[in-house]
């Protein structure tokens, strides 16, 4: 074997990746090939004159990313890290202060394999333009190969509440959110032939009840799910459906006179406690997650005054 990089994951993925791309026609040329930062790039011909590069990244703790600009070539990169009939389950919101959690399993069937010559990757790697312009591309046509489940922040506040006087975590709201999406999915489409879920859990319980829900269906807890397209896509969904969530609302629940926004550092302490001064406290119970630090800040500045 070709030794394409001192990463021998990565080596062996460039190994199998030439293969397939001159199967498919194209021409690589083989003086191109470097070694580069966390990655190896090359460059394609597809027709006389016409050459794309391609550079491929890999780490242990982010997995497989491709740069390209030719959408056959991505299709073949992306078929190395899935097959048919894979679906992928992932989550949006759990690390948000403001808005619900969202889950969502994707199925990449058959008539789903033309989404793989998009720029799909992690939707932590993915602005939110990006975001939506996937989203939007998804929905299109393939609005039928993917369920989500929202739990928005009143039902999430008192399920939460639910679970702690049981002495159970988030992970239990989390595999119920999950199992729920995987269980809709799979009476639709009974052409899956594996499921993915980000490990989020090593309790045997959590994960056995997501493993119910597939049935039949073998299931694959791992880190890095998202290397995987099918979870890629499912992560894209989610986070999209989650800011959409958000908007919702900063429409419905504050009137346009806040917008809502994501993660929960200082500029999310700042925006509770201008809703709060405005609207009062009554009304934060339906934007957020109150078992929060953020929110606890803001009882302790409370109980200060």
């Amino acid at each position: 074997m070709t030794i394409y990089s001192s990463d021998t994951e990565l080596s062996s993925f460039i190994e199998k990746a030439y293969g397939s791309i001159l199967k498919h026609g194209f021409i690589v040329i083989p003086e191109s090939f470097r070694e580069i930062a966390y990655g190896v790039s090359f460059k394609v011909e597809s027709a006389p004159g016409k050459t794309s590069a391609v550079s491929v990244y890999h780490t242990e703790k982010k997995g497989f990313s491709f740069v390209t600009k030719d959408a056959k070539i991505r299709y073949l990169l992306n078929m190395l890290l899935t097959a048919e009939g894979t679906a992928g389950s992932d989550e949006a919101g759990k690390g948000d202060f403001f808005g619900p959690l969202v889950a969502c399993c994707f199925i990449l069937g058959k008539k789903e394999l033309p989404l793989l010559e998009l720029d799909i990757k992690d939707s932590k790697k993915i602005d939110t333009a990006g975001i939506f312009s996937l989203y939007s591309a998804i929905c299109e046509k393939f609005r039928d190969s993917f369920v989500t489940v929202k739990i928005m922040p009143e039902r999430y506040n008192s399920f939460y509440e639910d679970l702690s006087k049981n002495g159970k975590n988030l992970n239990y709201m989390l595999a119920w959110a999950h199992s729920k999406a995987v269980t809709q999915l799979f009476e639709k489409r009974p052409d899956a032939k594996k499921l993915i879920v980000d490990r989020f859990s090593e309790n045997s319980v959590i994960n056995g009840t997501i493993s119910s829900a597939a049935g039949s269906v073998p299931v694959e807890f791992t880190v890095r799910a998202e290397q995987n397209p099918a979870v890629a896509i499912a992560s894209i969904i989610a986070r999209a459906e989650y800011l959409n969530s958000l908007k919702y609302l900063t429409s419905t629940v504050l009137q346009n006179r806040f917008e809502l926004i994501s993660g929960s550092g200082e500029n999310s302490d700042t925006l509770l406690e201008n809703i709060r001064n405005e609207m009062g406290g009554d009304i934060l119970k339906k934007v957020c997650k109150v078992h929060f630090a953020n929110y606890h800040r803001h009882d302790q500045i409370i109980v200060d005054l």
